[in-house]
């Protein structure tokens, strides 16, 4: 049995990878750390720490089952969209491996100032607001070590935006929104690296992907116009 020989369970697998991962980013990225991390006042976030440091470790467990996701979810994206174009496909695949390695690296950002912040031996060598300042360079690195890792991750949108665009086995619309919400990404990181006026869009990419993630698990792939795109390569 090849492993595209259920292309409809191949796509709902990926469905699952998807939500896990929406889900799990959402709760890491965004409730934990606005629950915790307070911009610009290290005194708070010290004392939210402090009070919320299993919530955190929580958090952290949920961005590492994000990347552990991430790499499947990629594999099945490349077997499925290689019938359109194996190239392009491939480069897809190659993205999502950049993105979520910049991303696994930078989680160390992420449970650095719980220990900064709480280890007896920082407590003991440092005072307060020393272990603040220490504690303020990871939380300041993850933002853009993590915007880093959305840059690769929005090409990984777009190609696979495109490849939906072109299939005849996914509605188009999901293509031009998984484009979208690439371009969404740029916009987002490049914003932060160069300190741009606008605001952020966390919205569109998440409808985009939500959307996806939705009809891959409920709906799959269409495996007779599939099959077809496959004869005729």
């Amino acid at each position: 049995m090849t492993f595209t020989e259920h292309p409809r369970l191949l796509a709902r697998l990926a469905g699952v990878f998807y939500v896990i991962i929406i889900a799990c980013a959402l709760f890491a990225y965004l409730y934990v750390r606005g629950q915790v991390i307070v911009d610009d006042n290290m005194v708070q976030t010290a004392s939210n720490m402090a009070a919320h440091q299993q919530l955190y470790r929580i958090g952290f467990s949920a961005a590492v089952v994000v990347v552990l996701c991430n790499l499947p979810m990629g594999l099945i994206f490349y077997e499925l969209l290689k019938v359109v174009n194996p190239r392009l496909a491939l480069l897809a695949l190659l993205f999502i491996i950049v993105s979520t390695t910049i991303e696994a690296v930078n989680l160390f950002n992420y449970i650095a100032p719980l220990f900064t912040l709480s280890m007896p031996e920082y407590i003991r060598a440092f005072d307060a607001g020393a272990r603040q300042a220490l504690a303020r360079g990871p939380i300041k690195m993850f933002g853009y070590a993590f915007s880093v890792s959305l840059t690769f991750f929005g090409v990984f949108c777009a190609l696979i935006g495109f490849l939906i665009l072109r299939s005849k086995f996914f509605p188009s619309i999901l293509g031009v929104m998984m484009i979208i919400a690439g371009m969404t990404y740029w916009i987002n990181s490049f914003r932060l690296f160069l300190a741009l006026p606008i605001p952020y869009l966390p919205w569109i990419t998440l409808v985009a992907e939500l959307s996806l993630a939705l009809w891959l698990l409920v709906v799959g792939v269409n495996e007779a116009k599939w099959r077809a795109q496959v004869a005729s390569r």
